[in-house]
């Protein structure tokens, strides 16, 4: 699937490096893929086959990682070990507990891992009966997200936090607002549906490349940005193109480039001052690292997934 390549490309240089503005942009569109690879996925694999392609396919990077940059910052000192708030980010389930999720935050973007794990139980609990019924089930996951962001819910599930951008961060980037992302990819997956690419064209640039104009004005779920994202999706796996070596090793390392781009940056802030010259230096070492990490101990665990199923993991 060259698209996905191409997809993956694009969500890891807009992730880090444009912001508020671009950063969201690369996390949905690493969501819309993963609701379109792994839907399709559950139905290949027994359920412990599949157990087995999640967990080799993103434990490894993630404990090697978030042990590096925890010891590093200072963060996992012995004297201080919170057992609780450790377990909790281990099991992916750190965004579920805030206190847990900013006692060991090195890393900076494992709350998108818990939205994941939540992702990957459920694909699996639902997936027989989501191929039957794709628009029903993304509908309920829209409303439930339109519930949770603009009806309240989510502002009082998390009323104990006082500051007021932490609220937001926990409210806005919990599952139940980011499922539809996934379950957008899912739909696609599913229905393989073709549409006119004006009108795909339209959609992405209504929603994402002129998201700011409507954001101050209009309380609008975070999902509809993934509307766009969807409409690129469907442009780019619909179009014809090459997969050049480079935009096939940024999807190779872009899960490696995820996790430590944060922490890389961050170093390269104390030492470079001019934002241009630190954000070229740190995109550079993070590529560097994160091929290490994929040659090193991503492809070795996904080799051994291939050795014990009939299939490589997604």
């Amino acid at each position: 699937m060259v698209f996905v390549n191409h997809l993956h490309s694009l969500g890891i240089v807009t992730v880090p490096y444009f912001g508020i503005s671009g950063g969201w942009l690369g996390v949905q569109i690493f969501f819309v893929i993963s609701g379109y690879l792994i839907i399709q996925s559950v139905l290949r694999h027994s359920a412990l086959d599949y157990l087995k392609h999640r967990v080799l396919r993103i434990y490894p990077a993630y404990l090697f990682w978030f042990f590096a940059f925890s010891i590093l910052f200072g963060n996992l000192a012995f004297a201080t070990l919170d057992i609780k708030s450790l377990v909790a980010h281990l099991l992916f389930l750190q965004h579920f507990f805030p206190d847990a999720y900013l006692k060991y935050d090195a890393l900076r973007v494992t709350w998108t891992l818990t939205v994941e794990a939540v992702w990957y139980v459920l694909a699996f609990l639902i997936a027989a009966r989501f191929f039957k019924a794709p628009s029903k089930y993304t509908i309920i996951f829209v409303l439930l997200a339109c519930v949770w962001v603009t009806g309240g819910v989510g502002l009082r599930m998390f009323s104990g936090i006082q500051d007021p951008g932490q609220k937001y961060f926990f409210v806005q980037n919990s599952a139940i607002a980011q499922m539809p992302f996934f379950f957008f990819g899912a739909w696609i997956a599913v229905k393989q549906p073709r549409f006119d690419k004006a009108a795909l064209l339209a959609l992405l640039i209504s929603t994402v490349a002129l998201f700011k104009s409507w954001e101050p004005v209009a309380v609008t779920p975070i999902f509809i940005t993934g509307l766009g994202v969807s409409a690129l999706f469907l442009i780019l796996k619909d179009s014809n193109y090459s997969n050049p070596k480079p935009v096939k090793l940024l999807s190779d390392i872009s899960y490696s480039f995820y996790l430590i781009h944060y922490p890389i940056l961050m170093l390269v802030m104390g030492f470079v001052q001019n934002k241009y010259h630190r954000t070229f230096l740190a995109f550079f070492i993070t590529v560097v690292v994160a091929y290490i990490s994929y040659r090193l101990i991503e492809r070795p665990f996904m080799k051994m997934a291939r050795n014990k199923t009939s299939s490589a993991p997604a």
